[in-house]
């Protein structure tokens, strides 16, 4: 007897199979989502977990979605930044660098930058708690309120990345910067060969509360003693690198020496005190000035022989850097880790770059 029936199996639509022309409702289908939420992701409006954000797009490539797809979705990412007084050229030369990393960024990274009168501890940990960040990068001094505040921050999962000077008795993440104790024996092995005689020296430096200074002045003094331990340090100088102060005390303290200074070291911002100190001094010799930070205002007094050596510690990588430390923390890059000890460059009067490096 005949069978007219086909008893064969027939073939089975399977998840894997591509439309002909997929659209929306297919990469749901496929995601296991609706149409709202694939119409979110690959419009890149957000609010849509990662996890879920990353099926949508790998269901859209598997269909063969036509049209461009985002990146693979990422979190938007707020990272704070808090800089000292905006009127120093140094954090002008941060600012700029910090805007000009900016812009390289994906949109999904904001980087909010402020500004606080780094000289009242207290309304700087205060601002660190009020932050609306989803982490910080501070240039702050080690004051027993911003290690409080650091660790608070720390304890809510806010990771906070120090930069130019570190706090390592806070849980911060990491410290982005150049190597302080070694920048001052640098400074103390070239005054060491460059005064024509031994004798006094005198330390000018922003304020000890940052341990970059006081590790700029440990180095400079274990240094001189290496290298030369007749020239002997006169005093060392807190000027909170204010420029009329500083140069008052500088001036004053050189008046009252009992024989002529030979070298000045400064570790902080305040060169233009030290430049208008040795204008005003009737000098037999002039003595040996080095200083930290390449601007405008240095790169003058290089070129004019008033200063000696400038130690500068490339801000701009320092910024790089603590952004990538940053962003491979939230998963914003796979790039590998870079180092976080960032080489400084000493300049003198035959290698100053062109103005538009150093402003």
């Amino acid at each position: 007897m005949s069978d007219d029936t086909d008893n064969r199996p027939k073939p089975r639509e399977t998840q894997g199979e591509r439309p002909a022309k997929p659209g929306l409702a297919d990469v749901a289908k496929l995601a296991g989502v609706g149409i709202a939420t694939v119409d979110r992701v690959l419009n890149e409006r957000g609010n849509v977990s990662p996890a879920t954000a990353r099926k949508v797009i790998d269901a859209a490539r598997d269909l063969g979605l036509p049209r461009i797809l985002p990146r693979p979705y990422r979190r938007g990412v707020r990272l704070g930044v808090v800089m000292a007084r905006r009127e120093t050229p140094f954090t002008e030369r941060v600012n700029a660098a910090f805007l000009r990393v900016s812009a390289t960024l994906d949109r999904s990274v904001i980087v909010q930058r402020s500004f606080v009168d780094e000289t009242q501890p207290q309304e700087v940990a205060d601002h660190i708690l009020s932050t609306n960040a989803d982490a910080l990068i501070i240039y702050g001094r080690e004051q027993l309120a911003i290690i409080d505040a650091v660790t608070s921050l720390t304890s809510r999962g806010i990771p906070v990345v120090t930069m130019i000077s570190d706090i390592p008795t806070s849980p911060r993440l990491a410290y982005v910067g150049i190597d302080h104790y070694s920048a001052g024996r640098t400074a103390a092995f070239f005054m060491a060969r460059m005064a024509r005689r031994p004798g006094p020296v005198i330390v000018l430096c922003n304020s000890f509360d940052y341990r970059a200074h006081a590790e700029r002045v440990s180095g400079f003094r274990d240094g001189l003693r290496d290298h030369a331990p007749d020239m002997t340090i006169l005093e060392v100088i807190e000027g909170q690198d204010r420029q009329a102060e500083s140069e008052a005390l500088v001036f004053d303290r050189i008046q009252r020496a009992p024989e002529e200074i030979r070298g000045i070291y400064n570790t902080g911002g305040a060169n233009r005190a030290i430049d208008n100190v040795i204008g005003r001094v009737a000098w037999t010799e002039k003595p040996v000035f080095i200083g930290h930070e390449l601007s405008i205002h240095t790169a003058r007094m290089l070129s004019a022989n008033v200063m000696t050596l400038v130690i500068d510690q490339n801000p701009e990588e320092q910024v790089r850097r603590a952004v990538h430390v940053l962003l491979r923390r939230f998963g914003h890059t796979d790039t590998p880790p870079e180092p976080n000890d960032i080489p400084f460059t000493i300049f003198g009067p035959e290698n100053i770059p062109p103005n538009d490096q150093h402003n």
